[in-house]
């Protein structure tokens, strides 16, 4: 692989400064640096997979891994890219500034210097409406090619371009963005009605076919997830790297599907991916890529004052809503979004107490951190529960109760994102002939009734995307007047943090 040219210069200028060196960077070398699913982390967080789970990253020490590189490399060198859910998961993104919430983070991007962002599935939690005055005070480039207006032509949202294409050392760079095929089951049904997005490879082939021509280079900036990212490179062969997010896949190493490399950064705002590419003929012709942890101790050079003086700034006015200690954990809560879990039991215990219900049910992808032991604060409940869906109550038989049951059990075994964790039944089931069935079934100790009809409480996602977790639409849905987040704060406040471990739903040979 090409890299930096050694170049020899000997000057003598007697009494002038001596001067940094010029960065040295052959001709069609280009670095992107990306990062994913930021979802509002902008303080080091908890690194599970690093000896000791030290804290890391955050925008202050990310602006300073950005400023060695572009140092290294020369700031016209290089690109930075996110692959979008940059809202939803920490109080940041419930901040609301200039008409949105959200706004915060956009402005940390941009003093970081962000080229371009595709946006996620998670845009979308605060509504449409929302994400339109987000998008439209973007002052960097907001990508997706297939999020259209009802129209199927048209851009859904201000500002956002199907493609762009970045003069960058001399190569043109072709950017496309792709937003997630799963949309209508990850937003609410007023805003699916609201849009006609076209699939991801039809969009990505259609900006391919126009850009081709233009560029030396094309990369997708994608939000579909790993697993899609590779089906993207298989269909639409011309790409030449795939710059992804949405599946939280921290990659050290990256993919290659045909001549089409995939990166992805993991998540929360604890790593950066790095690719150094060259190119020439109209193609990458070497190849390399990093993904470095964003460690304190690996840190070059003194924070940024402006970039600190931000997060303190959103610090303060956090800690000053979310700081108040709820009270004590005895043990770790954790979360499962596959199967029961501790923390899903105690949210649904929470909703079940808020709305004086038989049952509650919560999804297990509605889980978004956990509660530590020690003292548990607003901060770290609402990290937890994020989303602030209103609950709703609903009528559901006792016959509808087993069929979500049965329906359960095969996400159980499939370990699927449908399953629900539940409060206030029990149930036991096996695999019988390579299926799964129930084998006993109670609600609030009893036998389950075929032909009473229960009250059940569950959040407005699980409402509205009943098809994918509900057994049948939800009779006479009412608000409860509480979302999930307040509930759990009452909860916590009123019963603590405890988890008797007794499980719910059991496997039996």
């Amino acid at each position: 692989m090409r890299w930096w040219i050694p170049v020899t210069t000997l000057a003598i200028f007697v009494g002038c400064p001596k001067k940094p060196p010029e960065p040295l960077v052959p001709p069609g070398h280009v670095t992107i640096m990306h990062t994913n699913d930021l979802h509002g982390h902008y303080l080091p967080e908890r690194a599970d997979w690093l000896p000791g789970e030290p804290e890391i990253g955050g925008f202050v020490r990310l602006e300073q891994e950005l400023r060695a590189l572009r140092t290294e490399r020369g700031r016209e060198n290089t690109l930075l890219l996110d692959g979008g859910d940059i809202l939803t998961g920490t109080p940041l993104t419930a901040l609301e500034e200039e008409g949105a919430r959200g706004t915060p983070m956009l402005r940390f991007m941009e003093a970081l210097g962000y080229d371009a962002w595709v946006v996620g599935n998670h845009e979308f939690d605060r509504g449409l409406e929302n994400l339109k005055v987000l998008a439209g005070k973007s002052t960097f480039v907001t990508l997706s090619a297939n999020l259209r207006e009802k129209d199927g032509k048209t851009p859904l949202l201000p500002n956002q371009g199907f493609s762009h294409v970045f003069t960058v050392n001399g190569v043109r760079v072709g950017v496309i963005g792709a937003t997630t095929d799963s949309l209508k089951g990850l937003v609410s049904p007023t805003d699916w009605a609201r849009m006609s997005p076209l699939p991801v490879a039809e969009a990505v082939a259609a900006e391919v076919a126009r850009l081709d021509p233009a560029t030396d280079v094309l990369v997708a900036l994608t939000h579909v997830g790993l697993d899609a990212d590779k089906k993207l490179a298989a269909s639409v062969p011309a790409l030449d790297l795939i710059v992804g997010g949405h599946s939280h896949t921290p990659m050290k190493e990256a993919a290659r599907v045909g001549d089409t490399w995939i990166v992805q950064a993991g998540s929360y705002n604890r790593q950066l991916g790095v690719v150094d590419i060259d190119v020439a003929n109209d193609a990458i012709s070497a190849f390399r890529y990093e993904l470095r942890d964003l460690t304190p101790e690996t840190a070059v050079g003194e924070p940024d004052k402006s970039v600190a003086a931000l997060a303190a700034h959103y610090k303060e006015n956090i800690d000053t809503t979310y700081g108040e200690v709820l009270g004590r954990a005895p043990a770790k809560l954790g979360k499962d979004y596959h199967h029961e879990s501790p923390l899903g039991r105690w949210i649904t215990d929470a909703l079940r107490l808020a709305a004086k219900s038989d049952l509650a049910f919560y999804n297990g992808g509605g889980l978004r951190a956990e509660i530590q032991a020690g003292e548990v604060t607003r901060r770290q409940l609402f990290e937890c529960f994020p989303f602030e869906n209103p609950v709703y109550t609903f009528s559901v038989t006792g016959e509808q109760l087993v069929a979500l049951l049965l329906r359960n059990a095969a996400a159980d075994a499939a370990e699927s994102r449908a399953y629900l964790s539940i409060s206030g039944a029990a149930w036991t089931w096996r695999v019988n002939a390579g299926a799964p069935e129930l084998v006993a079934v109670s609600v609030g100790g009893q036998p389950v009734d075929l032909a009473r009809t229960y009250t059940a409480a569950a959040s407005s996602y699980v409402v509205d995307q009943w098809e994918k977790f509900l057994a049948a639409q939800p009779v006479d849905p009412a608000p409860v007047g509480i979302n999930d987040f307040e509930a759990a704060v009452a909860f916590g406040r009123a019963q603590g943090f405890n988890d008797s471990g007794a499980r719910r739903g059991m496997r039996v040979e």
